[in-house]
């Protein structure tokens, strides 16, 4: 003979089904139920509830307990608030993390932007089949070995390239790769700032996020050059 009871834990919230046997038996043949069981099954479980014993019926109760939630003053990015009892949520509370604002996302658009027209300032220059690194470090050496050349009267400096290979650079050659990463810093700037510009008209969240530094813009109507 076996009988199922329902088991809660020290808060009263339901743990688990046990199966009572024989040996869970009195003499006079009545159930011996464990004073953390009752034999009235608790309500089907719901999403976000546990049932909790009251001592003569289950209650079901609200239970979020382990999610995070955020209070309507909270702005985006503000780290949730763990739950860590069993109830409702504070008043005005919300499992939904807070959205950035549109003009939050036009913001990290934009920093976004520049952070990648900075990268692609110190991207290598290609020159005269061979690649050269100009990040702030090397372009600085490049001037230094320019002013040695000419104030040495050397012919050409000796110069280990992007991929590690040998070339003898004139003072020309310098100036050369000078003019092609400034060239190539104007082009940056100025898409940086038609993109700002364009970015800061849209009126609509998705719009912005889609933007790239690669996205096609008329530079000179947007920024309208003279």
């Amino acid at each position: 003979m076996n009988k199922i009871v329902y088991q809660f834990d020290e808060k009263k919230i339901f743990k688990t089904k046990l199966l009572l046997d024989d040996s869970d038996l009195s003499p006079s043949g009545k159930w011996n139920i464990p004073a953390d069981c009752t034999e009235i099954a608790p309500p089907a479980k719901k999403e976000n509830y546990v049932a909790v014993w009251n001592g003569s019926a289950w209650v079901e109760t609200e239970d979020y307990r382990k999610k995070e939630y955020w209070l309507s003053g909270d702005k985006y990015g503000t780290p949730g608030r763990e739950v860590k009892e069993i109830g409702p949520l504070p008043e005005g509370a919300t499992l939904t993390p807070p959205e950035q604002t549109l003009a939050e996302v036009k913001e990290a658009k934009i920093a976004e932007l520049k952070a990648e027209r900075d990268k692609r300032e110190q991207l290598p220059i290609e020159y005269n089949g061979a690649s050269y690194d100009y990040d702030l470090k090397s372009a600085f050496k490049l001037d230094k070995a320019r002013t040695r050349i000419r104030v040495r009267q050397l012919d050409n400096q000796p110069w280990i390239d992007a991929e590690s290979g040998i070339q003898a650079l004139t003072e020309t050659d310098i100036d050369q790769i000078d003019a092609l990463a400034a060239d190539r810093s104007n082009n940056l700037h100025m898409q940086y700032a038609a993109l700002k510009i364009y970015v800061e008209g849209l009126t609509d969240k998705e719009a912005v996020e889609a933007v790239t530094f690669d996205t096609e813009i008329d530079i000179a109507e947007t920024i309208n050059l003279p």
